[in-house]
């Protein structure tokens, strides 16, 4: 009967020398054009298909894990892919919870490579999704196969998530779909990149909350040759004309001088200070049904995308937006008779872990193993850096933590990839993990 150190020791030698395979499979899966349909601007009916592409890619990784697959569909094409392998009893339940969604790819020529080609060089794999997520779902399905392999059975069982929708927070179709059809465990990793460089993944037990919203403004449209006239209120002002454009600044540096100021105020010791931010990330102005600079704009919007700190609440954080947006248009003139309006769009509300969960430790003893020992392998805390299913998961009893590989500074970007030795260090510490948390069966076949 090999000991549990063997067990251990033996498990770690498989995934270093699946470190190959992992690569290729991630790949493999790179190349399925998982776009999620409903990310804003893209075409549902081309792109849906996709995603459910992508889950049954996992399901196969899964059943050769040993896992009892089952695909949950909410809606045609868009599967979930959930696994199950029984523990003999009497340990805790884990899951792992991956997004099988990318975002487009649209600058394609800014790429080194083709974003779907996934390009694997001697150190890294390189492609849409290579970083956000496809790397965590592969790391995952190879650790628990390593245990398989090993002919390590767990205590508890091991659930397996490969969900639909995460990139758009469309969780009822996703995560939690899957949590609804019964794939919960007592505590959940979510596998999404926790490092924001090449080093080792980081292990993060909190994220921001995330506010998607809107401000909208209305002008007063006038020909072009005319706006000195609106312009000056020495000469006709807004009785002619207010161009929307303008009084667009009054609410985005209001806004702006907000981050500022959360920058100062709202500190967390996992984050970087400024990290919570006030993106604007989407603007449009233009005069009603024309695309020419030929009239002053009468409509105008900003959409912003707000990261705040988790120790606050989405309904306080809202509540300050509207005052700070209400205070600026007091002090316009035109805007203190038409004030902007605002329309809130995703309310994706922040996490934390419980300091004194049990998940917390089994992780950093994990990867402080899976790095090799020693004070040098002491893993790192973070905040996550944007969001993650774990919100979901949380609201549906089953808390977690977020570990995973990839560079979170290229998620989202040109040139995503990830660096193979987070694959492989990924991989050992969720199965170190499991073993720990789910506890192994001492029984004859071990």
């Amino acid at each position: 009967m090999n000991t549990p150190a063997d067990q251990r020791a033996q498990v770690l030698r498989a995934l270093d020398d699946a470190a190959p395979s992992m690569a290729a499979s991630l790949t493999d899966a790179i190349r399925i054009r998982s776009i999620n349909p409903k990310y804003p601007g893209q075409d549902y009916q081309k792109l849906v298909g996709g995603e459910g592409d992508m889950s049954d890619f996992m399901a196969d990784l899964y059943r050769s894990a040993g896992a009892s697959v089952e695909m949950v569909e909410t809606e045609k094409g868009r599967a979930n892919a959930c696994g199950r392998i029984p523990g003999s009893g009497g340990g805790r339940s884990l899951a792992f919870n991956g997004h099988v969604d990318v975002v487009p790819a649209e600058a394609s020529g800014r790429w080194s490579v083709q974003p779907f080609e996934g390009q694997l060089t001697d150190e890294e794999v390189i492609g849409r999704g290579a970083t956000d997520m496809k790397s965590g779902l592969i790391a995952h399905a190879y650790a628990v196969k390593a245990l398989a392999d090993a002919g390590i059975r767990l205590r508890g069982d091991l659930i397996l998530h490969s969900v639909v929708g995460e990139e758009v927070g469309d969780h009822l179709a996703g995560t939690t779909a899957v949590m609804e059809a019964g794939y919960k465990a007592d505590a959940t990793v979510v596998c999404e990149p926790t490092n924001l460089h090449d080093g080792p993944p980081t292990i993060s037990p909190t994220a921001p909350g995330l506010l998607w919203f809107s401000v909208s403004i209305e002008g007063k449209t006038a020909h072009a040759g005319l706006r000195g006239h609106a312009l000056h209120p020495v000469l006709d002002g807004q009785s002619l004309g207010v161009n929307a454009v303008d009084k667009l600044w009054v609410i985005y540096q209001a806004l702006r001088n907000l981050e500022d100021e959360w920058a100062y105020r709202d500190r967390h010791p996992l984050f970087t200070p400024g990290h919570f931010n006030l993106l604007p990330g989407v603007m449009k102005a233009n005069p009603q049904g024309i695309d020419v600079p030929f009239f002053l704009a009468d409509t105008a919007s900003i959409q912003y995308c707000a990261l705040h700190h988790p120790g606050r609440s989405n309904e306080e954080v809202m509540e300050e937006i509207t005052r700070t947006v209400n205070r600026a248009c007091a002090g316009d003139p035109w805007l203190r008779e038409h004030p902007a309006t605002i329309e809130w769009k995703l309310e994706w509300p922040p996490y934390t872990l419980d300091p004194g969960h049990a998940l917390l430790p089994t992780f950093m003893n994990a990867h402080q193993e899976a790095m090799g020992g020693g004070t040098d392998a002491a893993p790192v805390q973070s905040g996550f850096f944007g969001v993650c299913d774990v919100t979901w998961l949380q609201q549906q009893g089953s808390p977690g933590i977020i570990y995973g590989p990839g560079v979170a500074s290229k998620a989202h970007a040109e040139n995503e990839s990830v660096p193979l030795h987070q694959l492989v260090t990924a991989a050992k510490t969720y199965a170190l993990a499991a073993m720990n948390f789910c506890g192994v069966d001492a029984g004859e076949d071990n």
